[in-house]
């Protein structure tokens, strides 16, 4: 899709050189090294096809053994893994956070998020990542899930959360928060490209 960051990725342009170039890709799937990563290691799994959100995607196979992939390799380098997605399900959508074209954010986060989330006046239930689609159907919405340790993604079982409202960056806040960093929150103003070239770098090598 024209002017689509992602697309362009898939096709081959890089706005950000050496950093947007997949690590880690398939037919279907790449993984990308997340501009404005505060955190070394954050990871990206971006669907090639041009779609919105991640929900019908979490029941497909290949994506799921795509994910164990990059699990595998995360684990090992950086321990635990926490994973989210902010489901947006309409074009220009604030909960898109500025790019319309779905992914799965991967981040080694040794502590957990659920004491915050639930602190927080939102409704979430407990349910499976493939089973985002049948619920949220239309909807936009959030999910996370604490991976762990555990490399085997097909079973993930997170909370979801269906948004009545668009909400902008609301993980990434949060883990912003939760590390005092919220004064370097905002991608746009921060883009972290040393940690995300970094990033590249080492996963790049290890999943070739």
């Amino acid at each position: 899709m024209k002017n689509c960051r992602f697309c362009n990725i898939t096709d081959g342009i890089y706005e950000f050189n050496e950093v947007d170039q997949p690590f880690y890709q398939n037919k279907s799937f790449m993984a990308i090294a997340s501009i404005g990563a505060f955190i070394e290691g954050w990871t990206l799994i971006v669907p090639k096809k041009h779609q919105l959100s991640m929900k019908n995607e979490y029941s497909n196979s290949e994506f799921q053994k795509f994910t164990n992939e990059v699990l595998d390799k995360m684990i090992d380098t950086y321990g635990s893994i926490i994973a989210f997605e902010h489901g947006s399900n309409q074009e220009g959508s604030i909960t898109a956070c500025g790019t319309d074209h779905a992914h799965l954010h991967l981040v080694p986060f040794k502590d957990s998020l659920l004491q915050k989330i639930q602190e927080i006046k939102l409704e979430w239930i407990r349910c499976k990542a493939s089973e985002i689609e049948q619920n949220v159907k239309d909807q936009e919405y959030l999910f996370y899930y604490e991976v762990g340790i555990n490399k085997d993604w097909s079973d993930a079982e997170g909370y979801l959360h269906i948004l009545k409202t668009p909400i902008s960056q609301f993980f990434r806040k949060l883990i912003a928060e939760h590390l005092e960093l919220s004064d370097v929150a905002n991608y746009r103003e921060n883009p972290f490209l040393a940690n995300a070239q970094q990033t590249q770098n080492i996963l790049y090598k290890l999943c070739s």
